[in-house]
């Protein structure tokens, strides 16, 4: 990718194209994304920079499969983890509630799949409720929050 107007040009064809053939196009390119791990930093670029919701998605639903799909290391969970909860807390009230559904998503699952590993990740309900109280927050993402959460712990 040479830049990231060409990324969120891609991004949109791949969410909006009528044309399949263009579609199938934009996921080929885009596919290195969720399947190597050396692009976990760029999914959190396209977070902090990206100006469109397709290449948010994009970057979350990639976060959200290379989560569930490798065997991250327990540090790259955990930075992602804390990234999440960060980025929730200062860009969350701005987003389109799609993103920040898919970013709660994300958060609850590198949750559920690290609960085991280490203690911190059982601070995740604490946590979330520490930055919740620290912004101005909507409901949405409060209520979001606690229902993702609850599904992705107790559902397999």
């Amino acid at each position: 990718m040479e830049s990231l107007a060409q990324l969120e040009a891609l991004c949109e064809r791949l969410y909006n194209s009528q044309d399949a053939t263009e579609r199938a196009h934009a996921e080929n390119t885009l596919k290195c994304f969720s399947v190597n791990s050396d692009y976990i930093s760029q999914c959190q670029y396209i977070l902090d920079n990206a100006l469109t919701p397709y290449a948010l998605m994009l970057a979350s639903s990639s976060l959200l499969k290379q989560v569930t799909a490798h065997g991250l290391s327990l540090q790259l969970r955990l930075d992602i983890r804390n990234y999440l909860i960060t980025y929730l807390a200062t860009r969350g009230p701005d987003l389109p509630s799609f993103i920040t559904t898919s970013l709660i998503q994300l958060f609850c699952r590198i949750t559920k799949f690290g609960w085991f590993d280490d203690d911190r990740f059982r601070e995740a309900l604490k946590d979330s409720m520490n930055f919740l109280n620290q912004v101005t927050c909507y409901q949405f993402s409060q209520h979001t929050l606690l229902n993702l959460s609850h599904n992705m712990i107790t559902f397999p």
